[in-house]
């Protein structure tokens, strides 16, 4: 598939809440294509019966050539395989009977893990390759992910307010549906533009891709923090309209709203995806004065 279309599928899964690593295997299936030519291993990443998952060191703290150091994994806890990038070399490495994962329980009820990379000789390790050749297909690696993370939130955002409009317009209060407040309304509305900017910015995204693939990363870094922006408001916004209720069990909008929060720290949080990309501006004007 094209970004577009992988973005189409994130989407739906994100509507639904699917509790599957489908950005990280796609995102990591892709790369690790680059440079396996094995049909009957690949097939098994198609199929699902094989997941890759991968890890942005930086994005942790831990620093770009680090390894033996103790990282949090998506679905590290499923996960047959992991890429990363040490130095300048694309590392593979795959899981080991007598490794032991500290999971992560609450992070959007996901079998999230944390796993030690490094050399020991306690995961297999493979390189896959080496140079500027293994750090630009990293980057984008890393920037698919982050795109089909946003098209998951952004698909989130869209069913979480589908949720709270849906009960503005049958919950009754004071003798009238609560919807026709300006208190409940007015929250609502500014949701719907912003899942609708949400939605746009991730087919932008995609679809420079093939039409400004120089625009490429920033967009996609672009998309993520406007899609976790949106994620968490909306279901924030359509929570609240649920009055008490919307913090029981029994209402579907507490679940949205926690995976809103856990979604977003997936690629390393907010905050850091507004760091990156305030790197990436900067790098973007270095070259054009030059």
């Amino acid at each position: 598939m094209g970004m577009l279309e992988l973005c189409l599928v994130a989407s739906a899964a994100g509507k639904v809440l699917a509790p599957i690593p489908f950005a990280e295997v796609a995102s990591a299936g892709r790369l690790v294509a680059e440079f396996i030519d094995d049909e009957a291993w690949l097939a098994g990443i198609a199929s699902g019966e094989t997941i890759v998952s991968l890890v942005d060191s930086e994005s942790q703290g831990v620093g770009s050539g680090q390894s033996g150091h103790k990282q949090w994994i998506a679905y590290g806890a499923v996960a047959d395989h992991v890429v990363t990038l040490e130095g300048d070399e694309l590392i593979m490495y795959s899981s080991a009977e007598s490794q032991l994962m500290d999971t992560e329980l609450n992070v959007g009820s996901a079998a999230h893990a944390f796993w030690v990379l490094s050399d020991s000789g306690v995961n297999p390790r493979t390189v896959l390759a080496r140079g500027e050749l293994a750090k630009e297909a990293f980057k984008r690696a890393i920037a698919e992910w982050k795109l089909l993370t946003a098209a998951a939130l952004w698909g989130l955002s869209k069913e979480a307010l589908a949720i709270g409009v849906e009960y503005a317009k049958t919950r009754e209060q004071f003798g009238t549906v609560i919807g026709a407040f300006q208190a409940i309304a007015l929250p609502l509305a500014d949701c719907a533009m912003r899942v609708d900017g949400a939605e746009l910015l991730v087919y932008e995204a995609a679809w420079s891709d093939d039409a400004e693939p120089e625009r490429f990363l920033e967009l996609c870094s672009m998309a993520l923090i406007f899609a976790s922006q949106t994620a968490q408001e909306t279901s924030s916004v359509s929570l609240h309209t649920h009055g008490g209720y919307g913090f029981t069990e029994e209402y579907d909008i507490q679940m949205y709203y926690r995976r809103a929060c856990a979604w977003s720290m997936m690629t390393g949080g907010t905050r850091n995806e507004l760091l990156r990309l305030t790197s990436l501006r900067a790098e973007a004007n270095c070259v054009g004065e030059a």
